[in-house]
């Protein structure tokens, strides 16, 4: 009999075996996460947050996560962060009693739909979703990127970390830069800088801006991920290993960007926060990020884009890896909004 009950700090050490036990994937690709020595330490990026776990014969079977948000229109909805299953009670229906949970809970609270973030490797989670009644709603681009050589950097541009005096005029260039798209609630200078303050490894000292005579014509921010956590590879496409293996020849003769081996954990930069009004501006402080990854020693970074950002186009330009993350949704009164376009908060893109 499943027994569903609130998450405490005991649970700890089990729900990090359990998520060592469940990498993302399907039979090509896996991907697997190293949250340690915390395993809910997403959550604290958030306000408000909640986890359920659930028990089968005295053992933690798995658990669920998720948050509340609050649209620009102040209508309210729920963020599914995660639910993770130990393969020993997959099939069971214990995440679909979770997921249950989460929609009580979201009925309660007033919400108008739940949403969740489902990446290209996780062929389980889409198939639980959708016999759970929620829709695909959109594709994101995950654009991976590897630091493997230094880029020139266009002189006419003054790239710098933010300062406090400098954080109204960023905020309005992210505010015109987002404005319309669906998840995004404008910021205030306020709210901008207790958001980055609430990222562990982020914070101002990581928002960078681009200037062209004294004037911020893009900014982005730099952010560490592996505070929260490491990633690998569990099971790697046969394509990926040969390529692995040519770029690692052709290293001895030139600069070549290095893929992890198989079960080799790599910690990943994220480029997040950007907004420009000139592109030229904002491939320059690309090509400055880049560097201060390749110089810090660290091979990875990577953005999330909606498939109408403009970004798209000055990221081709690095040569990125193309994946695919989803938006997933289920409406819980009224509608769904349409996500035709969708602003995206690297608090709920990481796996």
């Amino acid at each position: 009999m499943v027994s569903i009950r609130p998450y405490e700090e005991r649970d700890n050490a089990r729900l990090l075996e359990i998520e060592s036990m469940s990498p993302q994937g399907n039979k090509d690709v896996a991907m697997g996460v190293d949250k340690s020595p915390n395993s809910i330490g997403r959550y604290r990026l958030y306000d408000n947050c909640k986890i359920l776990v659930a028990e089968e014969k005295g053992k933690v079977a798995g658990w669920i996560g998720w948050t509340e948000k609050v649209s620009e229109a102040n209508k309210k909805y729920i963020y599914l962060v995660e639910v993770i299953i130990h393969p020993e009670f997959r099939r069971m229906g214990i995440a679909t009693k979770l997921i249950s949970e989460v929609e009580k809970y979201a009925q309660e609270f007033g919400s108008d739909y739940i949403f969740c973030f489902i990446f290209w490797t996780n062929e389980a989670s889409k198939i639980l979703f959708e016999k759970n009644g929620y829709s695909k709603m959109i594709e994101w681009k995950v654009c991976e990127l590897s630091a493997y050589k230094e880029f020139k950097i266009n002189e006419k541009y003054k790239i710098e970390r933010i300062n406090k005096k400098e954080i109204p005029y960023a905020v309005d260039l992210i505010n015109d830069y987002y404005r319309g798209r669906g998840q995004f609630i404008p910021f205030t200078p306020e709210s901008f800088e207790y958001y980055l303050n609430k990222i562990p490894s982020f914070g101002l000292e990581n928002f960078w801006v681009a200037k062209d005579n004294g004037k911020i014509t893009a900014c982005a921010g730099l952010w560490d991920s592996s505070i929260m956590q490491k990633a690998c590879f569990t099971r790697m496409p046969s394509s990926v290993k040969i390529m692995r293996g040519v770029f690692g020849f052709l290293n001895i003769f030139t600069k070549m960007p290095r893929i992890p081996a198989e079960g080799e954990f790599f910690s990943m930069y994220y480029i997040a926060g950007h907004a420009f009004k000139d592109p030229d501006a904002m491939s320059n402080l690309m090509c400055y990020l880049n560097n201060l990854i390749f110089n810090s020693k660290r091979d990875f970074y990577c953005m999330l884009l909606d498939l109408n950002d403009p970004m798209l186009k000055i990221v081709k330009k690095f040569q990125p890896q193309f994946n695919q993350a989803y938006i997933f949704a289920k409406n819980i009164k009224g509608k769904c909004p349409e996500f035709s376009s969708c602003y995206v908060d690297i608090r709920d893109a990481i796996l």
